[in-house]
């Protein structure tokens, strides 16, 4: 067998391990997705760009001021790690206000009918970190991006 079909399988080999991981976590964890590679530093210290956070399934109703959840932005994207900073109920429907660590002020995704991050929109909470591994996962995509678009695009 030549290196390139050992590095194929090699390949196919690592994503089996993954795929099957994650189906193991997402049954266990109850949640789609339970790996998360944090690629900002809105969190430091707490969690710093590149770690991997495990993440559960957690009762909304539970989560108090203080915690950390992971949520699908409102605007789409990727999901968010941030630090309840604030709860605001709005009839039977609570809103989670919240905030990096390492940023300044609240998060700005409030608008005057959604005073913060719907329950509906809170996917779990990071329950295990794993540092630095997936910087390999950013350098990645940072090398796709440059082989899509090798020159910058104008502003």
């Amino acid at each position: 067998m030549g290196w390139k079909s050992e590095i194929i399988e090699g390949v196919l080999i690592a994503v089996a391990l993954y795929l099957l991981i994650q189906a193991s976590l997402m049954v266990t964890l109850g949640v789609e997705k339970s790996l998360y590679v944090v690629i900002s530093g809105s969190m430091e210290p707490t969690y710093e760009r590149g770690d991997v956070l495990v993440v559960k399934r957690v009762d909304v109703d539970a989560i108090e001021k203080g915690d950390i959840i992971v949520f699908d932005s409102p605007y789409g994207g990727i999901p968010i790690v941030h630090r309840v900073h604030d709860i605001k109920t709005e009839g039977e429907e609570r809103y989670f206000v919240t905030k990096g660590d390492a940023n300044p002020f609240p998060d700005p995704y409030y608008q005057p009918n959604n005073p913060g991050i719907p329950e509906e929109h809170v996917i779990g909470e990071p329950f295990i970190k794993i540092p630095k591994i997936g910087m390999v996962q950013i350098w990645l995509r940072r090398l796709i991006d440059v082989i899509r678009c090798p020159y910058p695009q104008p502003v």
